[in-house]
């Protein structure tokens, strides 16, 4: 708000001009006729003025929007149609995005695997490596489990067949000496 001391001091017609466009001469002549002494006229036409010049005019309106100006946009109803970010929050973002391959790395990978494909068939194919033992093959075949089991047996069988052998030839001695027995025994009758 201004003060007193902000006020013009005189009331020439210029200085009522630029502060409300109304005839402060005329204005202070009729507080004079109304019996107001004419210092406090001429302070009451410069207060008259001076809270004048503060209003708006419809020259200051001039360059800011109507309601018809307004018109076409958007007002807090229509935007309620519209997700918050609080209903995006579920969804997913660019960064999120980011750890997917795209379409071009999609296109590196044939490319690399299709060099990849050509190199490899310098290699040998399925058909020819069907000529050559399977898993299965394999799988009848013995592990060093079965080894171990089959060497055990044998060193069983090996004690076993020692002990045969030693009974076969105490019984085959026995036989010798016997016949040998028998050969002396005829020889004293030849």
């Amino acid at each position: 708000m201004r003060k007193q001391s902000d006020l013009p001091h005189s009331l020439d017609a210029g200085d009522a001009v630029s502060y409300y466009p109304i005839d402060t001469h005329a204005t202070v002549r009729e507080f004079e006729a109304a019996g107001i002494e004419t210092k406090q006229a001429e302070a009451i036409v410069k207060a008259m003025t001076w809270s004048r010049n503060d209003l708006v005019t419809k020259t200051d309106l001039s360059g800011f929007a109507t309601k018809e100006d307004l018109a076409g946009f958007a007002t807090k109803a229509d935007l309620e149609r519209f997700a918050t970010k609080e209903d995006l929050a579920g969804f997913v973002t660019k960064a999120d995005l980011e750890r997917f391959a795209t379409n071009e790395d999609l296109e590196e990978l044939k490319t690399r695997l299709d060099a990849l494909s050509a190199k490899m068939e310098r290699f040998a194919t399925k058909a020819y490596l069907e000529k050559f033992a399977t898993k299965e093959d394999f799988e009848r075949c013995a592990t060093k489990e079965d080894l171990a089991v089959v060497r055990a047996e044998m060193a069983a069988m090996k004690s076993d067949l020692e002990k045969q052998i030693s009974s076969a030839v105490i019984k085959m001695m026995i036989c010798m000496i016997s016949m040998s027995a028998l050969i002396v025994g005829l020889m004293k009758y030849l």
